[in-house]
């Protein structure tokens, strides 16, 4: 078994693990710090006016710029891409609209502002953790800094980053990367999941974080890793992946 793996399934079930992983992950939800009537003055105006289309594209407008869609509904995401739905659509439109006009102006909003959960800020979580332990550098001084640096930027601009300068090969539905450093001449790509259960969309995040290293074509002096923690390690089958927990980082 990869070393790093059987270290990491020796930690989860070691004293203290959940407690440490307080500092990466805590688990308050985050405040999304934005205030929807800010950014939409009309918003309350199409809802008293119950003009449904007009409503949904701006719920849909508000959701793109990170507020929470104030209802659960399947369809929610296809309108989001592809918008010309709205008027392909009525039944279901009218279903969505039926469902956010059963609620009071005061309560959407309050859904719209309503905190991330933990669970889903985990790359974020991550990457503050991570700044509060090593140096992160702009991408022009990145090549040049001495000692273990990371890049500064996004997940897609990190991935960009390792497609057009380091050359990496990503399948065709890859997500973005969590982060990038550099150890001399070595480079590190990789993702960063708090996994909390095991089975269902869990275990989808699981497959995803080891697809990076199993299809992710890279040169030699790049090593992918993905550092996995949670409920995973009391049920770990994969055996000679490159992937740990983020208490048992080898840098």
């Amino acid at each position: 078994m990869n070393k790093w793996i059987e270290k990491s399934i020796k930690l989860a079930k070691s004293e203290f693990y959940l407690d440490k992983l307080l500092e990466i992950y805590p688990p308050e939800e985050i405040s999304r710090e934005k205030q929807v009537e800010r950014e939409s003055p009309i918003l309350k105006r199409l809802f008293q006016e119950k003009n449904c289309k007009k409503l949904l594209r701006e719920l849909i407008r508000l959701k793109k710029i990170g507020f929470k869609f104030p209802i659960e509904n399947p369809y929610i995401s296809f309108l989001s891409y592809y918008e010309d739905a709205i008027d392909k659509n009525p039944e279901t439109i009218k279903k969505i609209c039926e469902k956010l006009f059963e609620m009071s102006y005061d309560e959407l909003k309050d859904r719209l502002e309503a905190p991330k959960k933990a669970s889903r800020r985990t790359g974020p979580m991550f990457k503050l953790w991570l700044r509060s332990k090593f140096n992160f550098i702009d991408v022009n001084e990145f090549r040049r800094a001495k000692g273990i640096v990371f890049l500064n930027g996004g997940d897609k601009f990190l991935k960009e980053y390792a497609k057009s300068e380091l050359k990496c090969k990503f399948k065709e539905l890859s997500k973005g990367l969590d982060f990038i450093a550099r150890v001399k001449n070595k480079y590190i790509i990789g993702t960063a999941k708090f996994i909390t259960d095991i089975g269902g969309s869990q275990s989808n995040q699981f497959i995803e974080a080891l697809s990076l290293i199993k299809e992710t074509k890279c040169s030699e002096n790049i090593i992918k890793i993905a550092i996995i923690d949670g409920a995973p390690w009391l049920n770990e089958k994969e055996k000679n992946e490159f992937c740990f927990s983020a208490l048992n980082y080898p840098l």
